[in-house]
């Protein structure tokens, strides 16, 4: 089997016969989302998603992480004097590229490794599969930040149920591998040396599939429960209500400053 090897910014894309892997490759700073990254993501993954050999893709982090999501110290400023018509479309291109990954016609696993947070943690969700590292620590970040998470607030409650969905996005709290398994999180918990061997081993024996995999996808996307677009639209309306709150902006000064926050409720 060749292997390719491309690099779209800071995303790197392997094609290894009929299935792929993206790295996210900004380990120094955990993979945490950049422009350069995510603009590397939407390039690499538009580019697989027209390539009809490739029937898998993998996502992983380079390094020892997967993502630690968004950059806050890039994220914050661009938002802080934005009206509701100017925040939304400042993420239509995040939204048409989390429905993109959610609806493509191919498999998609998350190979978790460290710690996938936030926007990171999101990114798993979007994947058909998640097979994470024993060492792997998970969770919806967004309410340590006093925003909220727009698409676990739809597909978490379907992974694992309504009430874990909320204790993980009230509380914000890490989980780590075995945990995400035990909660039906993840399909598959590895020691971590062998992360990348067992997902492309599930990538291989499902890149062989019939068609039908496809429209089973299709078909469980629709008939899941309110569409992801839908969803998602309802969870940026939330997001820029919450990031008008004073406690967002406490969270934002005490991440900056490396303190406690000291959140009041408003």
């Amino acid at each position: 089997m060749t292997e390719e090897t491309r690099t779209y910014g800071s995303c790197l894309v392997s094609i290894k016969g009929n299935y792929a892997i993206m790295t996210f490759n900004r380990p120094d700073k955990l993979n945490a989302f950049s422009p350069d990254l995510f603009e590397g993501i939407q390039k690499g993954f538009a580019a697989l998603k027209s390539e009809k050999t490739i029937r898998a893709i993998i996502f992983t982090g380079a390094g020892d992480n997967f993502s630690a999501g968004g950059d806050v110290a890039l994220d914050i400023d661009p938002l802080k004097n934005m009206s509701l018509k100017e925040f939304k479309e400042y993420f239509d291109p995040l939204v048409e590229l989390y429905m993109d990954i959610y609806n493509i016609d191919k498999v998609t696993i998350a190979a978790i490794n460290g710690f996938a947070l936030g926007a990171g943690f999101e990114m798993t969700l979007l994947c058909d599969f998640r097979i994470a590292a024993e060492t792997a620590q998970l969770g919806e970040f967004f309410v340590r930040m006093g925003l909220v998470p727009e698409i676990g607030m739809c597909l978490l409650p379907r992974i694992v149920g309504p009430g874990m969905a909320r204790y993980m996005c009230y509380t914000g709290e890490l989980i780590d591998g075995k945990e995400a398994f035990r909660i039906g999180l993840v399909e598959k918990v590895v020691p971590a040396d062998q992360l990348l061997p067992e997902s492309e081993k599930l990538a291989r024996r499902l890149a062989r599939g019939p068609a039908a995999i496809g429209i089973i996808k299709k078909a469980m996307n629709q008939i899941g429960g309110q569409p992801l677009e839908l969803s998602t639209d309802v969870g940026v309306n939330y997001q820029f209500a919450a990031s008008r709150t004073k406690d967002h902006a406490e969270a934002v000064k005490s991440f900056l400053e490396k303190r406690k926050p000291s959140f009041t409720g408003n």
